[in-house]
């Protein structure tokens, strides 16, 4: 069984994206609170990245 790479797996993206947003939300500093914000903006592009990446295996893997 091939193991997966966080990477590939959108799973694991949207957790680091949730943990970081609630990260972001116990700080009192705009700023940092701002940047995290964006940070969890990223994790998520990576896992609709990672979402894309799965689709694109199962359909090689139909024909």
């Amino acid at each position: 069984m091939k193991q997966k790479k966080p990477f590939s797996d959108a799973k694991h993206w949207r957790g680091r994206a949730e943990a970081t947003r609630v990260k972001a939300e116990s700080l009192e500093n705009d700023t940092s609170r701002r940047r995290l914000l964006k940070v969890a903006k990223e994790y998520d592009k990576l896992a609709r990245l990672a979402e894309k990446r799965q689709r694109n295996e199962v359909d090689d893997g139909q024909f």
